[in-house]
């Protein structure tokens, strides 16, 4: 009997032992692992997708080139899996539940829409998977719960940093904002400068509203803002729609100071719009090729893409350090160790060194990015008063 007892007892940790081993909880870390990489892969909003794309490239051209990352004395395999969320909340749900329950992902990187982080960090948070947005800069992302992250600045912050640079350097006195009322990030942009803007003894003489991504004709609201005579115009709007609304008010004869944020941030945005119409633009943005300790990634980003990195790219490339560089300090996938080490992180990266703050936000400078016959140039660091 004691012979059956002990056998039973032994075959029965050899069970749990593997059981952890497979699981990669109580610190086993399998030879593979899997990370969710989720955002806008087609559609209007394609030039996400691409800068996506392009910096988990470069993440795997790293990791390739280092043999696998090496977390303790073990090199291991990362493989990504795409997910496209296609702008659509209730797609960015079946992404993530996918993600979680087939590919047993361990952590998840991005969506770049703060709509889609909204609707498909909840699943995250209720599986216990921690998930980073690269662009998701909506003030709730992170207040969804504790495995809820983001690697860009949140949206009150650079909407007031954009409504105090009105006021103290283009010496704006009136303002004008055009933004989608159905999109939460354009919204809380919004909000954020109209509150700063008016907090500093500006006036908002126009905010015009639209509903939806599939609105082009911005003459009603154009025509109001024209009237207000503003001295400078805030667009807060994704990058498929700013061409069309500054070639709109260009046209229409409005010649106020034209800022933006941090959706501006393409390469070919200038050419989208026309180089004339936006001359001496000035956005907002977490990131800029100007930056001292941007131009390693700039060089090899640029080296492997055919293209200049943005925010969206230099954000996601972000997460993913953020990420693997968690996985290296607890040395587990688990779930709830990826999360205190991603809460306790103290990193250097493109855009500088990065913590985070209590509600998982990152604790960082915000950057001014003027457009110059087509260029995008680096102007000034600044940080909300």
């Amino acid at each position: 009997m004691k012979k059956v007892l002990s056998l039973i007892l032994a075959l029965a940790m050899v069970f749990a032992l593997a059981a952890c081993g497979d699981s990669g909880k109580d610190g086993g870390v399998p030879d593979t692992i899997k990370i969710g990489v989720m955002g806008t892969m087609t559609g209007e909003q394609a030039l996400d997708g691409d800068n996506i794309k392009g910096a988990i490239a470069l993440i795997q051209q790293e990791l390739d080139a280092a043999g696998g990352l090496k977390v303790g004395d073990k090199m291991v395999k990362v493989e990504f899996v795409f997910g496209d969320t296609e702008a659509k909340p209730e797609q960015a749900v079946n992404v993530m539940q996918k993600f979680i329950d087939q590919d047993k992902v361990v952590a998840v990187l991005g969506p770049n829409n703060s709509s889609d982080c909204l609707s498909s960090y909840e699943v995250a948070q209720s599986k216990g998977i921690p998930c980073i947005s690269n662009c998701g800069t909506n003030t709730k992302v992170t207040q969804i719960g504790d495995y809820c992250f983001r690697a860009c600045f949140i949206d009150p912050y650079q909407g007031k940093v954009m409504a105090q640079y009105g006021i103290n350097e283009c010496g704006a006195k009136t303002a004008a904002i055009l933004y989608n009322n159905a999109d939460a990030y354009s919204t809380g942009l919004m909000e954020a400068f109209r509150d700063s803007f008016e907090a500093m003894g500006g006036t908002i003489v126009a905010n015009e509203a639209f509903a939806g991504t599939e609105v082009k004709d911005y003459s009603a609201q154009l025509t109001a803002i024209m009237n207000a005579d503003p001295d400078v115009f805030f667009i807060p709007n994704q990058n498929n729609m700013v061409p069309m609304i500054v070639q709109q008010a260009r046209a229409m004869g409005i010649d106020a100071q034209l800022l933006g944020c941090d959706s501006w941030d393409y390469e070919f945005l200038a050419d989208l719009i026309g180089k004339e119409l936006c001359e001496g633009s000035l956005y907002t943005s977490a990131y800029a090729n100007g930056i001292e300790t941007a131009k390693d990634f700039h060089k090899n980003f640029t080296d492997l893409n055919g293209f200049e990195p943005g925010f969206p790219s230099a954000m996601m490339y972000e997460c993913a350090k953020i990420v693997m560089g968690a996985i290296q300090e607890c040395q587990s996938v688990d779930g709830a160790a990826i999360r205190d080490a991603m809460a306790n992180i103290s990193i250097d990266l493109p855009t500088g060194h990065l913590t985070f703050d209590e509600n998982r936000n990152p604790v960082k400078a915000c950057v001014i990015i003027e457009l110059v016959d087509g260029k995008r140039v680096y102007k000034d660091s600044v940080s909300a008063e």
